[in-house]
């Protein structure tokens, strides 16, 4: 696994902070630091790179961390840096709003958006880069604004202890590096559900979020009633009543979406060499028998056969 590191030990002091700025730059994304030290610049970076997570200890003089959006501008991936605070205290703003991070707690920015984090005594952090593979979509469910900082408490407490553990076994990183993103993308979860106010009753609740929340996650296959009322928070009665106020069934409405996305991709020429198990998988079958049964009886014909029909130039479908 990719190694990372970046210190001053060979740099010129009048060079240093021009050091820094590309070592930030070259590790996370175009990002704009300040030097808040008076007595020159002194900083490290040091890591590991994996598929589903970056780890990394920060530790660094007086200095403040910006995101512009000159930055986001030049380059974003929608990665989120969860900060785990060792020593010292972050002043994080971000959406309009400020928040004081202290030791174990974790700061959480969005690197789509700007931000600020300011370090009056010196940075001393893990900072796990998580992808983009979902952690934003579960995010956005919550009531209230974001959240900018986990404090160490209940389930965030559990996050903070994850990092901690990542930081130690680095030389063993690789062993769970394909599921510790979404390991520590769920603490996260579950840590800023306990901050966010209480979700919206059946009355704020309305068919269109249920609509787009199945739409969401359509390529899940454990998508289910039971799965919408838990992250909804909504009981099964409210959930089928609000749909039947609106005239939907909730089954056979995700069934429909499912095919109709199955039809777009075996319609569309690029995807001709995708198998059909592929495209089962992709839009939420169990299995490539499963979305063959219900092609069938939508359509008439087997996904196989109607794409050669369409490859063909027949009018099938």
């Amino acid at each position: 696994m990719p190694g990372i590191s970046w210190n001053m030990r060979d740099v010129r002091p009048a060079e240093r902070f021009a050091y820094w700025r590309e070592a930030v730059c070259r590790t996370y994304l175009p990002l704009e630091p300040e030097n808040l030290s008076d007595d020159g610049f002194d900083g490290s970076i040091e890591g590991a790179a994996g598929a589903s997570l970056h780890i990394s200890r920060v530790r660094s003089v007086p200095a403040v961390i910006n995101r512009t959006q000159r930055g986001i501008g030049t380059f974003q991936d929608g990665a989120y840096y969860a900060n785990l605070q060792i020593r010292g205290e972050a002043i994080v703003e971000q959406f309009g709003r400020r928040d004081i991070a202290r030791p174990g707690d974790i700061v959480l920015v969005d690197t789509n958006e700007p931000f600020s984090i300011r370090f009056e005594h010196g940075c001393d952090l893990v900072c796990a880069t998580i992808p983009d593979t979902g952690l934003r979509r579960r995010l956005q469910r919550l009531a209230g604004p974001p959240v900018s900082v986990v404090r160490n408490t209940g389930a965030g407490r559990l996050a903070s202890a994850y990092l901690h553990a990542l930081r130690d076994i680095p030389d063993d990183f690789e062993l769970v590096d394909d599921l510790a993103g979404d390991q520590l993308s769920t603490l996260l979860v579950r840590a800023a559900e306990a901050d966010a106010p209480t979700a919206p009753s059946r009355r704020g609740l309305t068919p269109q979020r249920i609509l787009d929340f199945i739409t969401d996650e359509l390529d899940n296959p454990r998508l289910s009633a039971k799965h919408v009322c838990r992250e909804l928070q909504i009981s099964r009665s409210t959930l089928f009543a609000i749909l039947s106020d609106a005239g939907i069934g909730f089954a056979a409405h995700v069934r429909r979406m499912r095919l109709e996305r199955s039809l777009t991709q075996l319609r569309d020429p690029r995807l001709s060499e995708v198998a059909i198990g592929t495209i089962a998988s992709r839009t939420g079958f169990a299995s490539q028998e499963s979305l063959t049964r219900a092609f069938r009886r939508a359509y008439g014909v087997s996904p196989g056969a109607y794409r050669t029909v369409r490859a063909g130039g027949g009018k099938q479908g």
